[in-house]
């Protein structure tokens, strides 16, 4: 994938990848319903978006070379993300529900500037504050309506490691993604990434799984889709915004997350729709349109 992406096309994957990923939240419920683990959603979804990428990358003939000082970035980058946050992800919706799930994660925003300012030396401007600020106003309204319905503590905290896997990710990416192509970081931290929850799988659930036969034709629908959309494309896509954009300017587009849920989760999982949450989605928006202003203005 070129460098010099045009930033109206880099602002439409970035929003996609935001969207694929707010999918994730609402699909891993639905597999959890169907009977299906944590290490094995996990773990299958990761199998699936191995072989994608794998397709993918061959029919573009993309290079997939590596350099051998970067080999530890990759394993880090891996292990962050997709291992530490999915493992948080995974566990941590067992405990609370999808939207209460994509809103901590959203607070990832929060957390990254502070790295990538002391580790990255990215700046952030005034208009990227004021939008930050406003957007996760909106967020907060979100999160304090929801908690109203219940979410337990310890799913709190495991969506909490999840963020912190998500941090780290961003800066680990932000040093490799202008060396390599996105699909190529994208497809080494997958199977990495499955290599890492292999064991977990085979020795916690596997067993279950075939016992209980909880792998089936509806149960591989929500893996596929895991697997292709999120694991795969969401990934790729946010390696060409943080190579465009930066860190700081990437997770801002991140609380959109708890935007795309919140619809999603009154349409297909028929959660409860009050006006505030119109009102906080609006907030959000906004905020990310004043970034987005200024972040344009910049790139021109």
């Amino acid at each position: 994938m070129k460098k010099d992406y045009p930033i109206s096309l880099t602002y439409l994957l970035t929003v996609l990848a935001m969207f694929f990923w707010s999918f994730a939240f609402i699909w891993v419920t639905q597999a959890y319903q169907l009977g299906l683990k944590p290490f094995t959603v996990v773990f299958l979804r990761l199998v699936v978006a191995s072989v994608v990428l794998t397709f993918i990358t061959k029919l573009m003939k993309i290079n997939n070379t590596i350099e051998k000082k970067d080999y530890k970035l990759i394993f880090f980058l891996a292990f962050a993300e997709p291992f530490c946050y999915f493992l948080g992800e995974s566990f941590g919706m067992l405990y609370v529900t999808p939207t209460l799930a994509s809103i901590i994660v959203s607070t990832i925003p929060l957390v990254a500037p502070i790295f990538a300012l002391f580790i990255l030396h990215e700046r952030i401007g005034l208009f990227e504050i004021i939008g930050l600020l406003v957007s996760f106003a909106g967020v907060l309204i979100l999160v304090l309506n929801d908690l109203k319905i219940g979410g337990e503590l310890k799913g709190v905290l495991l969506m909490c490691l999840a963020v912190l896997g998500g941090t780290a990710y961003m800066i680990i990416l932000k040093l490799l993604a202008s060396n390599y192509p996105a699909l190529t970081i994208t497809k080494y931290q997958t199977y990495i990434g499955m290599l890492l929850f292999m064991p977990l799988f085979f020795i916690f659930e596997f067993n279950e799984m075939i016992q209980e036969k909880t792998l089936n034709l509806n149960s591989f629908k929500y893996l596929f889709l895991l697997g292709a959309l999120p694991s795969s494309f969401s990934f790729t896509f946010l390696a060409v915004a943080v190579r465009r954009l930066g860190v700081i300017k990437t997770n801002i587009f991140s609380n959109l997350i708890p935007v795309f849920v919140g619809l999603m989760a009154f349409i297909i999982l028929k959660e409860e729709f009050k006006a505030v949450r119109i009102i906080a989605m609006g907030i959000v928006i906004l905020g990310l349109f004043i970034s987005r202003i200024r972040m344009h203005k910049a790139h021109n």
